[in-house]
């Protein structure tokens, strides 16, 4: 009798990636992780909540501070509920739902990169158990949409540049306008670059492109002029000066800062130790600033207690500390290099190596530690982290990798500038490089303190070029036994 054959069930990778997500999600439940609501009261970037559940419209409208969409979405879910359980479970679900969908995005653009399903899978497995993913999505911050916006919009070109439609397009920099709207790093430069690039390697289309991209930039734009009604300053934020003044003027050793705030090179600010000080150490600008009716711009400080950086008076203390900050790189610019060089060291930490994130990681610590130590190959552990930078807490596996990413995108882009042409898959890898280096450049040329977050959001990039530079040298081995398999050596 002839065996009936039983062939095994179809892997599905997307559903295994679910079931797994789920599964790893539960277990660190049960080893005690929670999403922490604390920042929502204390966060610098988040407004009052008080002004989020009764007058959230007016206050993201104005708000200088940082673009808008980030607290509306916040604003959206303390309107459903006032009870802490409640709101948890809510933002819970709303951060999983992101990771999950960042992790989903990963594995889908590298299948689309040729990359094989079983090493894209691993790979998303691992960035899905990464303890900074984990830890990220347990806390109310923007980290987890920029995140997954840049993830969609990679998913988003990958798909317009194999097959141009109109439609596709406006999704492409619609997302990519959204991503401005969250974050202050992405600026109307980036846009720019970006939409130029898909001009450049969509040449039979350039029209409908400039066409889907019109729209957005508009709305791009429109943010930029409700911020130079509000503060004067053609900017998403009105912080950069503030942010910047501490890799430039407050670098400078304290006796030299004296002595040219005395010449009259620096302004009397340039001897407050720290940027974001509150209202009563600015308080010649305060009780100069008109209130203006609005709330969010007239508050010192929010029902919590803690400062209000959306004050209209920071528009100026921000401004003249960036006057500071570029009088301090002019006249001293080993110290802007001295302070960019800490700055790129800590964008090389891992990722949960940050002091928000302590109290959750301490639940996953041997999880936490074992990533570290083996993963990134972190030679010294902080178990208490902060935003001083210490000797042996970079991941050296970390700076490899991303040294790596970063060479082998310059190299495709190079060579294909070199032969005048370039393919769906290498316009994809090179718009990944792209976002790296300005997330890269941008980020440890303006700030530094928090660095490591900003390369998470573009591990799934790295990951991405690192998987398709392995998927080549396996191919490149199989071809290498396929071809002696064929041409035996002859014996004498």
């Amino acid at each position: 009798m002839k065996p009936i054959d039983r062939p095994y069930p179809r892997f599905h990778p997307l559903a295994w990636l679910t079931g797994l997500y789920l599964v790893s999600r539960l277990a660190f439940w049960l080893v005690g992780v929670r999403f922490d609501l604390r920042p929502l009261n204390t966060s610098w970037q988040i407004l009052d909540p008080v002004l989020l559940r009764h007058n959230l419209l007016e206050s993201v409208f104005y708000m200088p501070g940082q673009p808008p969409l980030y607290n509306l979405m916040l604003g959206a879910v303390l309107k459903i509920s006032d009870n802490d359980v409640v709101l948890a479970l809510i933002f819970r679900t709303l951060y999983s739902a992101m990771a999950l969908a960042s992790v989903l995005l990963l594995y889908g653009v590298m299948r689309r990169l040729a990359v094989n399903r079983v090493l894209s899978f691993l790979v998303a497995v691992v960035f899905m158990l990464t303890p900074a993913l984990v830890l990220y999505e347990a806390i109310p911050y923007y980290t987890l949409p920029i995140l997954v916006l840049l993830g969609l919009i990679a998913w988003l070109f990958q798909r317009c540049v194999q097959q141009v439609t109109f439609g596709r397009a406006f999704a492409l920099f619609a997302a990519m306008a959204v991503l401005i709207y969250v974050r202050s790093m992405f600026q109307w430069q980036w846009f720019v670059v970006l939409a130029g690039f898909c001009v450049l390697v969509m040449p039979g289309h350039r029209r409908q492109v400039l066409a889907a991209a019109l729209v957005p930039l508009l709305i791009v734009f429109a943010l930029y002029g409700k911020n130079v009604m509000v503060t004067g300053h053609f900017a998403t934020s009105d912080w950069m000066g503030m942010s910047l003044s501490k890799l430039t003027t407050l670098a400078i050793d304290h006796d030299e800062r004296q002595r040219m705030v005395d010449a009259g090179e620096l302004s009397d600010m340039a001897m407050i130790d720290f940027p974001f000080s509150p209202p009563d150490v600015y308080a010649g600008i305060f009780d100069a600033t008109p209130a203006t009716g609005i709330a969010v711009l007239d508050q010192k400080r929010r029902s919590t207690g803690h400062v209000n950086y959306n004050h209209l008076a920071y528009a100026q203390v921000s401004q003249q500390a960036l006057d500071d900050a570029l009088t301090s790189i002019k006249t001293h610019p080993e110290v802007y290099l001295g302070s960019m060089k800490t700055a790129w060291l800590m964008f090389l930490r891992p990722a949960s190596d940050y002091p928000f994130l302590r109290d959750n990681r301490a639940e996953i610590e041997p999880w936490s530690r074992a990533f570290s130590t083996l993963l990134a190959m972190q030679p010294m552990y902080p178990e208490k982290p902060g935003f001083d930078l210490e000797k042996g807490q970079i991941g050296w596996l970390i700076a490899a990798g991303y040294t790596l990413a970063v060479l082998f995108g310059l190299f495709i882009g190079i060579r294909c500038l070199l032969r005048r042409r370039v393919s769906a898959v290498e316009a994809t890898l090179i718009f990944l490089w792209l976002n790296i280096m300005y997330v890269s450049v941008i980020g440890n040329a303006f700030e530094v303190d928090e660095n490591q977050r900003f390369r998470f959001s573009v591990n799934p990039f790295i990951a991405t070029l690192l998987a398709v530079i392995a998927q080549r040298l396996l191919s490149a081995i199989r071809a290498g036994r396929l071809t002696r398999g064929q041409h035996p050596r002859q014996s004498p």
